[in-house]
């Protein structure tokens, strides 16, 4: 249920696009590719219906590598700019510059200096580049030198017609790595079992990949080739491609790049081979993992049996079915039929995700089965406000009392819950911790504690983690347990369902695992020294609550990144000594475990139910 119309695109491009899409095509030719067969415990296929694809090729455990892709161009992240090395993407060392202090126009204030750190290591002339070390540097001057000109005026370049630094940039990536390397379409990647053995991807693999230039408006393609003529008129005339190939370039990348992090710092990168042959779906049996060198591990999340296609996903799964599907239609260019996707919403946990509750029984959710089925993408993103129009008239029922109400009433109430919290985020966005959590937690008491959002709404979720955030900067360490404890709850999805959001060993659910455990063995820490009553009841809930975090947490890292990843190794550090922490209080306090009482004793014992607590008693 969308609360915003998104732009749409030229109608002529996308007629056009539809008459090229009935063409029949040829089943992909898979044979540049099944060297990584010789590696990796999977089977490329390809078919009319699926395109190309990579299944099992025998039965696989949860954690099981199965491919490994060095990117055919990558380029560090804005934020990271500095922080990462351009060519092997290793952190950057720093020195310490002093220089001109500047006004906000950027003019030297006469008499005042100031001390700032810089790159150790960088390029003098466009300044747009740094480097882990001279020898890098050196290693990469082919490359940037191809680019450097062009890099020195990008910034202006993106501003004046107002394109994202990062595409001008990805494009000037590709071009150096063609000038470098050639642009033969026949070059075979060569494939390994891990990051340190891989070879860069070829250039010529990037062509394989689908640029969606026809789904682009003819105002953005106006933007993009304005720029881009600006920008390729400044590479070398040896290395320079033409206008078009330039647009198709930045088409490419931008509807198929992958962001990876690495040691804290971002990226994002063409990975060819992972992005031909390893498909979205809304319940992945795989992830996609940064590693270093730029490259990216595959890894199966779940156990996958042979012959089963292997998928990872493209969009943030805790966030509801249409948001999903719009965002994956407006930067992949594809409508997501996948079994979650395609499954009624009635019978889905989709339908908590932008769950709104029923105004009468204040019990059940508000159920609006979608209409509107895309058999052709090109039609939809003619006119995406399509989408929206199917809702006119139209009426939601409750899933328990069948009471009805108006789907556009719906619209309104979640319009209504965006503003309140895109209110409270930009609070804390400007700093304003107490007044953020003022108002984040008069959000979840308006709507969780007033029943009108399921407590698995998506904003709801978003909402709670906007306060672990805020009470940790104000020290509120109590609070952000709290918090976090009911993220991690919520994010596993009720304990009646027979599906999760997402997948058990999902990576931002790993993160809130780790942060739970850890805040948890920090607050044990600190109320070690109280020995009374309450002080040990206290301590004693942190141990548990922080070990059974931790626990999930380090299987999570196992299945993600691997036994002897840095992640996983932090996750077995955390957990050891929360359990070190644990063995010393019980020695300490005499706790000991409790035997478990004979089944007959058990079967004689008055059944208890745990008592109620209220949402605006969580949300305190």
């Amino acid at each position: 249920m969308a609360a915003t119309t998104e732009p749409t695109v030229d109608a002529n491009a996308a007629q056009s696009a539809i008459k090229k899409k009935k063409a029949k095509k040829a089943v992909a030719d898979n044979t540049k590719y099944q060297g990584v067969q010789d590696v990796m415990p999977i089977t490329l296929k390809s078919s009319h219906a699926k395109g190309r694809h990579a299944v099992a090729s025998k039965d696989l455990e949860a954690g099981t590598l199965v491919a490994v892709e060095k990117a055919a161009a990558a380029i560090v992240r804005n934020q990271s700019f500095i922080s990462m090395c351009h060519r092997c993407f290793g952190p950057v060392p720093t020195k310490t510059q002093t220089r001109n202090k500047t006004d906000a126009s950027g003019k030297a204030i006469e008499g005042q200096k100031e001390t700032v750190s810089v790159p150790a290591h960088s390029c003098g002339t466009c300044k747009m580049a740094a480097y882990c070390s001279e020898a890098c540097m050196k290693q990469h001057s082919a490359e940037h030198g191809v680019q450097c000109a062009a890099l020195a005026k990008c910034n202006a370049i993106a501003t004046t017609h107002n394109v994202p630094l990062e595409n001008l940039r990805a494009v000037l990536a590709l071009i150096g790595r063609r000038a470098v390397q050639g642009d033969s379409a026949d070059k075979k990647p060569e494939f390994a079992g891990s990051a340190a053995a891989s070879q860069q991807t070829p250039y010529g693999c990037v062509l394989d990949l689908n640029a969606n230039r026809h789904y682009l408006d003819r105002s953005s393609i106006k933007q993009l080739q304005t720029a881009l003529r600006e920008v390729v008129a400044l590479v070398p005339e040896s290395a320079r491609v033409s206008l078009s190939e330039a647009v198709e370039l930045a088409c490419i990348f931008s509807t198929n790049h992958h962001q990876a992090a690495v040691n804290g710092q971002q990226l994002m990168g063409v990975y060819p081979f992972s992005a031909l042959y390893f498909h979205h779906s809304c319940t992945p049996n795989c992830v996609f993992v940064g590693e270093a060198g730029g490259s990216i591990y595959v890894r199966t999340l779940s156990d996958v049996p042979a012959d089963t296609a292997l998928t990872v996903s493209y969009a943030d799964l805790f966030q509801p079915r249409e948001q999903r599907r719009r965002e994956l239609l407006l930067t992949r260019h594809f409508w997501c039929k996948c079994r979650r996707c395609s499954q009624p919403l009635s019978q889905s946990i989709d339908r908590l995700m932008d769950g709104i509750q029923c105004t009468k029984c204040r019990h059940g959710v508000m159920i609006f089965e979608e209409t509107k089925e895309v058999e052709d993408i090109n039609e939809l993103m003619t006119d995406i406000s399509a989408l929206d129009q199917e809702i006119q008239g139209k009426f939601a029922e409750c899933e328990s009392c069948q009471t009805k109400l108006e789907v556009t009433r719906l619209v309104e109430i979640l319009k209504e819950a965006i503003l309140s919290y895109s209110t409270a985020h930009q609070t804390m966005q400007r700093g304003d911790f107490d007044g953020a959590r003022l108002q984040l937690e008069a959000f979840i008491d308006s709507f969780e504690g007033k029943r009108v959002l399921s407590p698995y709404n998506a904003y709801l979720i978003n909402a709670y983690v906007a306060l672990i955030r805020v009470c940790t900067q104000l020290n509120d360490v109590g609070r952000a347990i709290r918090y976090n404890s009911i993220v991690v709850e919520r994010m596993l999805g009720p304990s009646d369902e027979t599906s999760m959001p997402i997948p058990k060993h999902y990576p931002r659910l790993a993160e809130y695992q780790m942060s739970l455990g850890d805040m948890c063995l920090k607050q044990v820490k600190k109320n070690a020294g109280n020995r009374t009553p309450a002080g040990r009841s206290v301590v004693r809930r942190y141990l548990k609550e922080g070990r059974a975090a931790l626990e999930a947490a380090y299987k999570s890292r196992v299945v993600i990144f691997g036994a002897e990843s840095p992640r996983a190794i932090e996750a077995k550090r955390l957990l050891d000594s929360v359990k070190k922490e644990q063995d010393e209080f019980a020695r300490a306090t005499g706790d000991k475990k409790k035997p478990k009482k004979p089944k007959q004793e058990q079967a004689t014992q008055p059944a208890t139910s745990a008592p109620a607590v209220s949402a605006s008693a969580t949300s305190a």
